[in-house]
């Protein structure tokens, strides 16, 4: 992201995302120093194949690998972990993934200190700081009282974000976001969101669409 201008608190002011407008000079670049991490990559990306628990140590301590040299390292990791990880994907600073069955598709922007659970993102796909993708809302089963909760196990499924989502910072997603759809900051998604819908608050309610209503 590049600003030609002090941002003021008069007015908004117009800014351009140079992640998914790179030259092919940068391109190359970046392609290059991958390649020159994967030293210090590949051992963990063999050593995480053994377990998701090794894999969950190595996403944590990749995480905080600061922001250039992080931005290149992880995406060199989790292109060689992941189910898929496409092209131009930026993973941020302090974000874990718990298991490697994710995709990702291509032009992907994933903020700083996101949690991702079973998830599948499609391509052009932002996420703000601080969001948690969980799978689904049934993470512990409570239907018995005479036995702790933590004792009764519970039931994950799959969640997916289809291309053109966004998703605002500290949202809380557990269900599936269809394409061109927006979260906004602080919302929990505990039920689908439509395509360009535009939802918010807790639970997440439609408070407009990206799309003009047809009468």
């Amino acid at each position: 992201m590049r600003k030609a201008e002090r941002i003021s608190a008069e007015r908004y002011h117009d800014i351009d995302y140079h992640q998914f407008t790179q030259s092919r000079v940068l391109r190359i670049a970046m392609a290059v120093t991958g390649v020159l991490t994967w030293p210090i990559v590949l051992p963990l990306v063999l050593f995480s194949r053994l377990s998701d628990f090794i894999f969950l140590t190595c996403s944590q301590i990749l995480a905080f690998v600061p922001y250039l040299l992080g931005t290149i390292v992880r995406y060199e990791f989790y292109r060689f972990t992941l189910t898929r990880c496409g092209r131009n994907v930026m993973i941020g600073f302090g974000t874990v993934f718990l298991y490697r069955d994710v995709s990702i598709g291509d032009n992907v922007l994933i903020g700083m200190y996101n949690t991702i659970h079973y998830c599948d993102f499609g391509s052009y796909v932002l996420t703000a700081e601080g969001c948690r993708f969980l799978s689904g809302a049934k993470y512990h089963n409570y239907d018995r009282t005479d036995v702790p909760m933590a004792l009764q196990g519970g039931k994950l499924r799959r969640i997916s974000l289809a291309d053109d989502c966004w998703i605002g910072t500290n949202a809380v997603v557990m269900a599936e976001v269809a394409t061109g759809a927006i979260v906004g900051a602080g919302a929990v998604v505990n039920s689908p969101v439509e395509s360009y819908q535009i939802v918010g608050g807790v639970p997440a309610k439609v408070i407009a669409s990206r799309k003009p209503a047809q009468g």
